[in-house]
């Protein structure tokens, strides 16, 4: 695991801001997904990519059709495509193909958390995952990848930092505990917005 503090500056955040409101409009907005239980995420998503993420009542699966407009999803900006192969070069992946980008928002209230769960959706389960945090600080854990009951680590993710997921750690029990409120300015209504990139295939 490969935690960058502050990789991005201010302008460069704002940037990433401005990005992942376009691609919510070109998607026709943010959802909030169901588990298979019927149970409500505690964010919002979107996607953008050749695929897209999704949750429902028949479990969890990439789509190359968006539910909210029945159309694909938005293609992923040049900007963070470069990004994202910048930071794979930093753990050895040079070859990385970043082909879809889940965009989490989580507001800012004490119900916002992510549970332990493993990515392992993607067919491809070798190519690294990378996390991108804006706005207030969130209280994340990380385990091993064996069993969710092994030992957490706590850290404290920022806006600005990049969070890298590779080797044993790639499919290591992960989650989001709490959103830290008024840990930040930069999203008019507080909270955290998530990029997380990946390779699918």
């Amino acid at each position: 695991m490969l935690h960058l503090k502050s990789y991005f500056s201010v302008s460069e955040q704002q940037n990433l801001v401005e990005i992942t409101r376009n691609i919510a409009k070109v998607n026709g907005g943010m959802i909030i997904p169901v588990m298979a239980t019927g149970q409500k995420f505690n964010c919002s998503q979107t996607s953008c990519g050749i695929v897209g993420w999704l949750s429902d009542r028949t479990g969890y699966r990439y789509s190359k059709i968006n539910p909210v407009n029945n159309q694909p999803f938005a293609a992923m900006p040049t900007e963070l495509i470069d990004i994202a192969q910048s930071l794979a070069k930093l753990v050895g992946e040079f070859d990385y193909q970043p082909e879809t980008c889940l965009i989490n928002f989580y507001p800012a209230n004490i119900k916002s958390k992510l549970g332990l769960h493993q990515d392992n959706t993607e067919q491809n389960l070798k190519p690294c995952i990378i996390s991108i945090s804006i706005g207030d600080d969130c209280s994340f854990v990380i385990g091993s990848n064996r069993s969710r009951t092994d030992p957490l680590k706590g850290i404290i993710l920022r806006s600005g930092d990049a969070l890298i997921l590779h080797g044993d750690s790639r499919l290591a029990y992960h989650g989001v505990q709490r959103i830290i409120p008024k840990t930040s300015n930069l999203l008019k209504n507080n909270g955290r917005l998530n990029l997380t990139i990946r390779q699918v295939y």
